[in-house]
């Protein structure tokens, strides 16, 4: 069973779950508030299958994503990717102590 299975079956469970908790119409604060948990799980579920679709689909050749929040977030990671590790290189000298004429000025 590969991971995007595994996670489907695991989608399918909480969608049961889900439906379930809303046929026994719970009505307390804690089952209300369980209810939202497993559905924002399953949101999560949901975008994790998408994310893992996407990356067999680019791995078989297709490069082109194939929604506009996907295009946004490859045009991100190119972004993140082209300007890694930074503009500025990291600094091992620490700068020279302000003279005290200079602080009176600033002030």
């Amino acid at each position: 069973m590969t991971k995007t299975e595994m996670l489907m079956q695991e989608r399918d469970d909480l969608r049961t779950k889900i439906s379930s908790a809303h046929e026994s119409g719970g009505s307390s604060e804690r089952e209300t508030s369980d209810l939202k948990m497993m559905e924002q799980e399953l949101i999560a579920l949901e975008q994790r299958i998408g994310r893992a679709d996407t990356t067999k689909s680019e791995s078989s050749g297709s490069t082109k994503p194939a929604s506009k929040t996907e295009k946004r977030e490859q045009k991100l990671d190119d972004a993140l990717r082209d300007s890694f590790p930074g503009s500025d290189p990291v600094s091992t000298i620490e700068p020279a102590p302000t003279p005290p004429q200079d602080k009176a000025a600033n002030r």
